[in-house]
């Protein structure tokens, strides 16, 4: 019956009514504090957004003339002219005469983005400008970006304000640019004031004034509602809206590219995007790595443990009948799964689900056991991971068989200008075995002794590396412990999971997290 009504409305999502995406990650998120993406890495970027669907891609702004930026631009119309996508392509220019337009020229760029002011007071004190001064560079630019076959849309910055404060300058704006040659206009709300009836009634005015107009609506999420502030604008008469990937952008941000595909799939009946669901966890986690700017693990929809849950009686609903599944919000959609994290919180249900992605079978009165062993650890700070479930199944049925490999010593050396090193002795099914290997850093300098030795008994499996992150305790000495998580996958059921260690040392913290993840993709099944 579930896959019916899904199959149901995917089907129905056809017939709704299109809206566009704008995602500026490579633009305004770039205006992150202490971060930028590199011009090596935006066509990359670029192409991973289209492929993931959005309509249009803000790359770069003309603000600085940056050589490197204008090459990227260049190499990124090259790319999108052979895909017909170069009209699809936009860049941030000014009210600076002919100069942005001839730098978005120069690079072979096709759309601009020509920043207006949305307020009476941004153009009088930030510009000096009059509604009839503010018109006439509107015209300049526009007008010579049309003579040179360049498509123009243009932002109203502090839009949001602006209608609060002098509508009437806003009014006699759009009905002197009413004839330019300008397709779109993007509605900011730049400083992130509004609420969802405020943006609806806002955009219902605009087109009260001038329906014939494109329009998009670009929000910042300082209270928390870009997305529902984005939704509402939809549902007034927006055509377009702007998204960035995680929702980067400077304060708190912009609206994020998933909860807008999502929200506007889910929550507005009569409108659909061509975003594709299922590269939407992928890109989000690329651009985290490229901008360094980790992404939540609670993050809706593309977070690591977004789709996790501790309660006992959220598991044991799951588990009788999917009760706590999401209706329309798939796992399997963003390549993750529903898991049931272990810990004083949890019940027998969470024991079950995770002893049954390893494969095993335990009675209920080992289950009981385990599940008391569980809350004790939990109790005294302990985060269990399904990895710790081995040795915890060991510790409780006194099955020591259960741990067949272990770490008994790490010896790592890290030099300045050369290679780490790393000398260990594993114990593997009883038998111990000394390694050795250098790498990129300690723990790089391990993995690698790992799978040296993984190779030549050609009997270890070892799982992939994923994600790796360190957690120090605020106001931590140098001497504090460190906390290590990292996420692995292997093929079969276990799939993705996550192992923690806590040393002093991060290396050794992580060699930690190490040896539980490759005993649990090594130690069988319980019979």
């Amino acid at each position: 019956m579930k896959a019916e009504k899904i199959k149901k409305k995917e089907s129905e999502m056809f017939k709704r009514e299109r809206v566009e995406i704008m995602d500026t990650t490579l633009r305004d998120g770039e205006q992150i504090s202490h971060g930028s993406f590199s011009p090596e890495w935006k066509p990359r970027i670029v192409k991973a957004l289209f492929e993931a669907g959005v309509d249009r891609v803000e790359v770069c702004s003309a603000r600085g003339h940056s050589k490197k930026e204008q090459k990227m631009l260049a190499e990124v119309m090259k790319w999108a002219a052979d895909k017909c996508l170069d009209r699809h392509v936009e860049v941030l220019t000014f009210l600076d005469g002919t100069k942005s337009v001839d730098w978005v020229r120069q690079a072979g760029g096709k759309t601009i983005n020509l920043l207006a002011k949305g307020s009476q007071l941004h153009a009088r004190e930030q510009l000096g400008h009059n509604v009839k001064r503010h018109l006439e560079k509107i015209t300049e630019s526009a007008g010579y970006a049309a003579a040179c076959g360049i498509e123009v849309n243009l932002y109203l910055e502090d839009w949001s304000q602006g209608m609060m404060d002098s509508p009437g300058f806003i009014e006699q704006l759009l009905n002197g640019i009413a004839d330019l040659p300008i397709r779109r206009i993007m509605l900011c709300d730049t400083m992130g004031v509004l609420n969802p009836w405020k943006t609806e009634n806002m955009v219902l005015r605009m087109m009260k004034w001038q329906l014939h107009f494109h329009y998009d609506f670009h929000g910042h999420n300082d209270y928390g509602l870009a997305v529902a502030n984005s939704l509402a604008a939809v549902k007034a008469g927006a055509k377009g809206i702007h998204a960035t990937v995680n929702g980067l952008g400077e304060r708190t941000g912009n609206a994020p590219l998933d909860e807008i595909t999502l929200g506007i799939r889910d929550q507005l009946s009569d409108y659909r995007t061509d975003i594709r669901i299922t590269h939407l966890r992928g890109l989000g986690r690329n651009v985290a790595l490229m901008s360094g700017r980790r992404m939540p693990p609670n993050k809706p929809m593309t977070g690591s443990e977004c789709f996790s849950n501790t309660a006992g009686v959220h598991a044991d609903g799951n588990r009788k009948k999917s009760l706590y599944a999401h209706r329309w919000l798939r796992p399997e959609d963003f390549g993750s799964r529903i898991r049931h994290s272990m810990g004083k919180l949890s019940g027998k249900s969470n024991i079950l689900f995770n002893l049954e992605r390893l494969e095993w079978k335990l009675s209920d009165e080992q289950v009981n056991a385990v599940l008391l062993r569980t809350v004790r650890l939990s109790d005294e700070g302990k985060a269990i991971t399904l990895g710790d479930l081995p040795f915890v199944v060991a510790s409780v049925l006194n099955q020591p068989e259960l741990i067949v490999f272990e770490v008994v010593s790490a010896e790592t050396c890290s030099r300045t200008a050369r290679k780490a090193t790393t000398k260990a002795k594993i114990k593997y099914r009883g038998e111990e075995h000394e390694l050795e290997a250098d790498g990129d850093g300690g723990f790089d300098a391990f993995m690698n002794a790992l799978a040296l030795w993984a190779k030549k008994s050609q009997s270890l499996k070892i799982p992939d590396l994923l994600d790796y992150s360190v957690n120090i305790p605020p106001g931590g000495k140098s001497s504090a412990l460190v906390h290590v998580t990292i996420e692995w996958e292997v093929s079969g059921k276990i799939g993705k999971f996550a192992t923690s260690g806590v040393h002093c040392d991060q290396v050794l913290a992580a060699i930690e997290a190490a040896s539980l993840a490759v005993n649990l993709c090594n130690c069988g099944r319980k019979r």
